[in-house]
């Protein structure tokens, strides 16, 4: 698939850890930056009902905020400069997850919209989204991300991970 613009590569390594998720270790100092938990009816909770900050946002919330980042960013390139066929990214991801995840079956579409997420957040900006490369990097060592610690936009992920 040739479709992720100049950041091709990036976009194809997100596809490829939909074909084998969660099969790397998050590096030391990765997990340092997040708050784990191993409870995976808070880790529900957390994902669906929880709100965070003043602003009372749930997970969905900050995920679509920091995608409306992504997406104004990809309306400001130029014609020559916009990626190619993204909406057929999501496709891919689900199909391949669906043959590679074992675990978080009730996150399915989460994961995927994560996924699909990074892949354009990457098509557009290639590493340069932090939180989006976070997402990333958790679901690639086997975390769910699930919630968030903090007022939002200060403060930081939680991730769940089975144990």
């Amino acid at each position: 698939m040739n479709n992720g613009g100049k950041f091709n590569t990036l976009v194809e390594e997100v596809i490829e850890l939909s074909k084998n998720y969660g099969q790397v270790s998050l590096e030391k100092e990765d997990v340092d930056k997040i708050q784990v938990i191993y409870d995976y009816g808070k880790a529900e909770y957390l994902a669906y009902e929880e709100v965070y900050g003043e602003e009372e946002y749930s997970w969905k919330d900050i995920r679509e905020l920091e995608m409306s980042d992504v997406w104004e960013r990809y309306y400001d390139l130029t014609d020559a400069e916009k990626p190619r066929e993204l909406e057929g990214i999501v496709e891919v991801i689900a199909e391949n997850l669906r043959q590679s995840l074992k675990d978080y079956d009730a996150f399915f579409e989460d994961i995927v919209a994560d996924l699909n997420n990074c892949a354009i957040s990457r098509a557009v900006n290639g590493t340069k989204n932090n939180f989006f490369e976070s997402i990333f990097k958790l679901h690639r060592s086997g975390y769910l991300p699930c919630g968030w610690c903090g007022d939002y936009p200060d403060g930081g992920i939680i991730a769940y991970r089975g144990c």
